[in-house]
């Protein structure tokens, strides 16, 4: 196995230790924003081309893209910067509005929770 395999796999091992560190970025930036890991990760089907998807719910807001863009680069600034997310993590993040975020819970097989907010585990225990 070449170093280069065996130095992405460690980054993917981390994957929970790096979606904790987003979710603080975003925490300080959307702090009613929820945090979830999508994707291979989510659904164990990790491969060497795989990386850390996360998603960022924004229910209460709409977000256009270029809000979406400047969102995710603030998030990875802020996490590399205060958090110590490596620079080369490979993360990949989604931004899901209230527009977007039934699309992503319909198309995704397993979602992994990082961070929900109050607001968003009240509503779930009130639900019959």
């Amino acid at each position: 196995m070449s170093s280069w395999v065996k130095y992405h796999f460690n980054h993917l091992k981390k994957w929970r230790e790096y979606a904790e560190k987003i979710a603080k970025a975003v925490e300080d930036i959307i702090p009613d924003a929820d945090i979830y890991v999508i994707g291979g990760i989510a659904e164990d089907r990790t491969t060497i081309y795989s990386d850390i998807d996360i998603l960022i719910a924004t229910p209460s807001r709409i977000l256009d893209n270029e809000a979406k863009k400047n969102l995710v680069v603030e998030v990875i600034e802020r996490a590399i910067d205060r958090y110590n997310l490596p620079w080369d993590a490979p993360i990949e993040i989604h931004i899901a509005d209230a527009k977007t975020l039934k699309e992503y819970l319909k198309t995704c097989r397993k979602i992994i929770p990082i961070r929900r907010t109050q607001v968003q585990q009240e509503t779930d225990k009130a639900s019959p």
